[in-house]
């Protein structure tokens, strides 16, 4: 179905976290990226919490890419995550190795959009937004980049000085800039997600709970406790994750082939759409 991008302005908003938490909620098989290139695995270290080594991952996509054979590259590097449908692909071991992405971002985004085909969704960890080497093409080639915040006045700030610059990007170099939209952490924390659209200028497309200490099964491979799946963590993550495809399913209706005329028609002959 699509590609999605999660990035994040300043700080630590979650966007690991709430990457995998997405990917395991998600109705479709996921390859999950972690394309952060500061370096090391917070699945692994943290959700696996070590039981599986970091002895592959992007860098060797890249060196796959060398070869001419970058699509069975990423399969190669990929991880089963034990039961479920998510493969993980893990980042760079250390921001050193950021430097031999830096070619190998743009072929990626073009083999990832070929993978629907085969019935895989994408959710790529993209880190902080405007990192050296950062794989700013999965950004613009993403069917949505959300850019994702806590609700605090301070990362209100952060994400509203980096939005026009993203959406500028995307308009330029990307798919179109209404592929941008924020993902909120706790929203409510104080502020609301009508408040944050206004201050930010960006739709928000979903929201997950701020829950500390639901959120240490993704982030730290804390044991579930009996009430961790009616936890408001685990059904916004489903609402999401919902809401999420409703986007990204409207942006395809409205840049499909004619429907900018067909509306148009729509619009000048007072007709309903069907």
């Amino acid at each position: 179905m699509a590609v999605i991008a999660l990035t994040a302005a300043k700080g630590a908003p979650g966007v690991t976290t709430t990457c995998l938490a997405l990917a395991l909620a998600w109705p479709r098989p996921v390859l999950l990226i972690e394309a952060d290139v500061a370096g090391s695995s917070s699945i692994l270290a943290g959700y696996l919490r070590g039981s599986i080594r970091h002895d592959k991952g992007l860098v060797d996509v890249a060196l796959a890419h060398r070869r001419g054979s970058l699509l069975d590259g990423l399969h190669q590097a990929s991880i089963p995550l034990q039961d479920s449908t998510v493969r993980l692909v893990p980042g760079p071991t250390g921001p050193a190795q950021a430097v031999t992405l830096q070619n190998v971002w743009e072929p990626i985004a073009g083999v990832l959009r070929g993978l629907e085909r085969t019935g895989t969704d994408v959710i790529v960890d993209a880190g902080r937004l405007g990192a050296r080497y950062g794989p700013t093409p999965l950004l613009r080639e993403a069917d949505v980049t959300l850019l994702t915040t806590r609700t605090t006045l301070p990362a209100i700030a952060a994400t509203r000085a980096r939005a026009a610059t993203l959406r500028e990007d995307l308009f330029a170099q990307g798919t179109g800039d209404d592929a941008l939209a924020l993902l909120l952490v706790g929203e409510g924390h104080p502020y609301s997600a009508r408040e944050i659209k206004s201050a930010v200028g960006v739709p928000v497309a979903a929201a997950v709970a701020w829950d500390p200490v639901h959120a240490e099964v993704f982030s730290i491979g804390a044991s579930p406790s009996g009430k961790f799946a009616s936890s408001s963590l685990l059904r916004s993550v489903r609402a999401a994750a919902s809401a999420i495809q409703d986007f990204v399913t409207g942006r395809r209706e409205r840049l499909a082939p004619g429907s900018l005329v067909r509306d148009t028609l729509l619009r000048d002959t007072g007709a309903t759409r069907v």
